[in-house]
């Protein structure tokens, strides 16, 4: 693989990226999409470090620690999320009636 060859598939890579990002993606197709570029990009890094010279193991080595970066930078989102939604309260209390109220209420036996 030549160097314009590698320059084309990180060209490539861009436009997969946006293109599997539309306005109507959700964030969990965002988070993957973005996460998959971000180990694809250091990949190609690496490729292109390789011809340039340079250590290509580094940035194999970097490429999971830098695509947990963007679970980071979901997580909030995600959370944020999750204690957004209004608590689903139960109809019916997990107590029984006894529990409650005793054997008689209201002048009524149980």
């Amino acid at each position: 693989m030549s160097i314009p060859d590698i320059k084309q598939i990180m060209i490539g890579r861009i436009e997969e990226l946006f293109a599997s990002i539309s306005g109507n993606s959700s964030d969990a197709d965002c988070q993957h999409a973005l996460k998959r570029f971000q180990m694809d990009h250091y990949n190609d890094l690496a490729s292109l470090s390789f011809w340039i010279g340079c250590d290509a193991n580094v940035f194999q080595r970097e490429c999971v620690a830098a695509a947990d970066l963007v679970d980071d930078a979901f997580f909030e989102i995600m959370r944020e999320r999750e204690f957004e939604a209004p608590a689903v309260r139960p109809q019916y209390s997990t107590l029984n009636s006894r529990q409650q109220f005793g054997a008689v209420v209201e002048g009524a036996s149980l």
